[in-house]
């Protein structure tokens, strides 16, 4: 493999500055006309829900058995005939598969808390899909085991900042982006250039001594 010169791919570089800095603004550009511009804002709404005891009791073993619940809780949240039901009341035109898309479910470290997170890019709708989901599962939790051990902890709100939008962010990214592929570019430019670049080139390669050189004349004001 060739050996690099470290100060003739600088001097290189540097001599493509203006073509980086082009790419660089390019990619910025576009990524901040797409992320303003074309990309669909969606929102989070989440809402918690709490196993307790039907009665006062909260003994060791009644907490256990509630922990114990939570996964298995959890899974009933997504079930397709708990979304089908959510479906129906809102009136949604979705299927119950792309909806359980939408929904993330999880508990909050060791504790008997399920949080439900709902992704849309309507505010209001992924609030009230929220809101319901979690309606229609303590719903059908009594249905299925008689219980009514499940309620609601927080209830939805309606959040105003789209969570996959950050236009600074994303447009620094594309910048960074625009940066490295035209670093990448003028690297091979470099690598697969045949040219002689300097008359320290000629010696490092012919091991010869350059006695002197030729200037570039301007004739009638060409070169």
């Amino acid at each position: 493999m060739e050996e690099l010169n470290a100060k003739e791919i600088i001097n290189f570089f540097i001599s493509k500055i203006y073509f980086i800095v082009i790419f660089i603004i390019i990619f910025a550009a576009a990524g901040y006309f797409y992320f303003a511009h074309i990309q669909t804002p969606r929102y989070h709404s989440s809402t918690t829900i709490i196993l307790v005891s039907e009665k006062e009791d909260t003994n060791a073993s009644n907490l256990n058995l509630n922990k114990q619940l939570v996964s298995t809780y959890s899974e009933i949240v997504k079930n397709r005939s708990v979304l089908n039901k959510v479906i129906n009341k809102l009136d949604l035109n979705i299927s119950a598969q792309k909806l359980a898309k939408d929904i993330s479910v999880t508990s909050i470290n060791d504790t008997e808390i399920i949080k439900i997170e709902v992704s849309n890019k309507n505010k209001k709708l992924a609030r009230d899909i929220a809101e319901e989901v979690a309606i229609t599962f303590i719903s059908e939790v009594n249905d299925i085991y008689n219980l009514q051990n499940v309620t609601i902890l927080s209830q939805p709100q309606i959040e105003n900042t789209p969570y996959n939008v950050s236009i600074v962010k994303q447009t620094a990214l594309s910048g960074f982006t625009g940066l490295f592929i035209s670093t990448i570019i003028v690297f091979l430019i470099y690598y697969f250039d045949t040219t002689i670049k300097s008359t320290e080139t000629i010696e490092n390669k012919a091991k010869l001594t350059v006695l002197g050189t030729v200037e570039k004349v301007k004739i009638n004001g060409n070169k």
